[in-house]
Formats: C-alpha cells, structure tokens, sequence
C-alpha cells in the first residue's frame, strides 16, 4: 500500500548545512540505556539478554514478532560510525513491551581476565502500548560501530503485568542480520547513506539523551522521517539527504565540489535518461567563512516535485565531483512512481 507523504520537505545546500552542524553534536552524542532499572524490568531485561544468548548459542530463534532492520551510516566525530536504523515490525504486541539491541563483533575473542566478550553496542528500550501503536509498525532507533562487519540482533518480549498468571505466555521475537559499517576515516571521497525522506518534523526542542535513542534522525531543529517505501504518488516529491565526506581542500582550506542529480527511466525493459536538474556547487563562494571542514561535513539533498514524471520506475543518480583532485563517487536511489 502506498502511505500519502505529508508536509513537503525543502532541502536545500543551505538547510543542509545549518542542520548539519548539530547533526555531528546529534551523532557523537548517541550512548546506550544507563537508567536505573526496577526489579521487574531487570527481570525483563534478563530474560531478553537469554534469549539472545540462546540464538547466538544456535538455539531457533522465536517468531511471534518479526523484524527487519534498514540501516543508514553517517560519520561521526567519536572514530565510530553513527548507524540510525529503521526497524520493521510484524506481530507487535498490543501491550507495552521490552527491546533489546545487542551488536555483535565475530571476530572478537573473550576478555584473557573476564572470559567475556564485549559487545560494540548493546541497549535495552521500554515501549509503552501507546508508542508501540503510534509507530505504524516502524520504530527507529541507533547503534555506533567502528568500521567492520557486525552480527546485530534485535529481541522483542511484551511485557507480562507483575501479577499475571504463571501460565501466561508472552509474544517474543528475534531478529539476527548482518551489517556492514562502512570506513570514512580512510581519507577517501565518500558519502553517507542517502536518506529518502517521508515528512520532516520541525521542532520546538531538542531530544534529550533518552530521546535521541529512540529520534536519531534528528538533524538540527528538524527531524526527518525515511521513507517507509519507495513507491511516490504523482502529487508527492522525492527528497534526499546526505553528507560528503573526505573531500580535498582548495588554497583557501575549503571543499569545491560539484553534485550533479540524474534521473533515468526504465522503458521496454531498458533504462533511459529522462531529466536531470541544476547542479550544485559547493565552494568557498557559497560556504559560510566559519565552516571548518574537519568538523562538519560537506551537506547535500534535493526535493523534486514528480507531478511531470510519467508512471513507471526510476533510478536518480547522485554523482559528486570533487574538483580539487578530480575524484569522483556516484549514489543510486531508486524509486517508482504511480498515479494513485
């Protein structure tokens, strides 16, 4: 089913850099749960921890609830990679329930001293049924890595009342996949993921600590929301956020790059060119005096009405030119566009 996309997102180089300044805050700021937990909720917790235990012991995984996970990347300023990540979720409980996030290194060994492994990230969220219903079966939330290649997993329990029957048994899932997490500290011209956008929020304040766990696509005062799918109304638009990363550095210390937008269409089974729009120039013209390339990143994204795109299914090509040394790298989006 195609969700209608409401208030219409501007992104504009401009925008972008004045969000991406407290993106990097946003990104280096990400910690797992420290609170103080109830006897209840430890026991929770616990038996979350087990049976992720089990799974990665070889023990079936359970599947009242099933996931999936969609990650996004962006650099942050830790040496670590900022992962927010939109969880797919079937089969939630309608009751207030208990997550647990735990990413895992398989190449790591035991501690010599604990005989334990640590894990790159793990952290536990309490949901209430309220908030379990209002996600519309996506909840997002955010680990941090070093580059590499994880086993993440992910386990949904409804919570049981304290004086429920013995025999009472909660819905419980599983989730194992495997991640890569990209290396932007290599020096390379790269990006981060392309965020299609579904709506912006706009806010009035800023998340707190526990709250930036559960919004990681906070980004200045606004918060973008990705896009459940990639299927766009003729009345909808395509926007898109991303950063560049590791661009060389002109004789007045600043980037100078050119992002051109490509759309091709499929027809007859093979793919054409259909239109493009204005390239941008990002330089030493148009950035502010006080950008400092070693803290922020270099800011990117358009939205393009699609009321002249014919029905059908298409791919933009989102190419960035550094031209200071001539190195170039190219991001795809595809997407499909229907009447109704």
């Amino acid at each position: 089913m195609v969700r209608r996309r409401v208030n219409a997102l501007v992104i504009t180089v401009a925008f972008a850099m004045a969000a991406s300044t407290a993106a990097f805050a946003q990104q280096s700021g990400a910690k797992p749960d420290t609170q103080k937990r109830s006897k209840q909720e430890q026991a929770e917790i616990d038996q979350l921890v087990k049976l992720i235990d089990g799974v990665m012991a070889g023990q079936p995984a359970p599947s009242d609830i099933q996931m999936t996970v969609t990650p996004f990347f962006l650099k942050s300023q830790e040496q670590r990679t900022f992962v927010p990540f939109q969880l797919g979720v079937t089969g939630a409980p309608a009751t207030d329930a208990a997550m647990y996030v735990r990413v895992v290194n398989p190449a790591a060994t035991p501690d010599a001293k604990t005989k334990k492994i640590e894990y790159p990230w793990d952290d536990i969220h309490f949901l209430s049924s309220a908030q379990v219903a209002a996600s519309g079966g996506r909840l997002n939330r955010v680990f941090m890595a070093t580059p590499g290649t994880y086993d993440v997993y992910v386990a949904i329990k409804e919570r049981v009342p304290e004086k429920a029957p013995k025999t009472t048994v909660a819905k419980v899932g599983v989730l194992k996949t495997q991640i890569v997490v990209p290396d932007y500290w290599n020096g390379e011209l790269t990006t981060s993921s392309v965020i299609v956008t579904d709506k912006v929020n706009v806010l009035t304040a800023m998340p707190n600590p526990e709250e930036a766990r559960e919004r990681p696509f906070v980004f200045g005062a606004q918060e973008l929301i990705p896009a459940a799918d990639m299927v766009f109304l003729k009345n909808e638009q395509l926007a898109t956020f991303f950063q560049v990363y590791n661009a060389a550095l002109d004789e007045a210390g600043k980037p100078n790059l050119l992002l051109e937008y490509n759309f091709h269409r499929t027809e007859g089974g093979a793919e054409k060119f259909f239109n493009k729009t204005a390239p941008q120039n990002v330089n030493a013209a148009m950035l502010p005096p006080t950008f400092d390339p070693v803290k922020f990143p270099v800011p990117g994204g358009i939205e393009v009405p699609l009321g002249t795109f014919p029905e059908g299914d298409y791919r933009l090509e989102i190419k960035v030119i550094d031209k200071v040394n001539g190195k170039t790298v190219t991001r795809d989006v595809k997407f499909t566009v229907k009447a109704s």
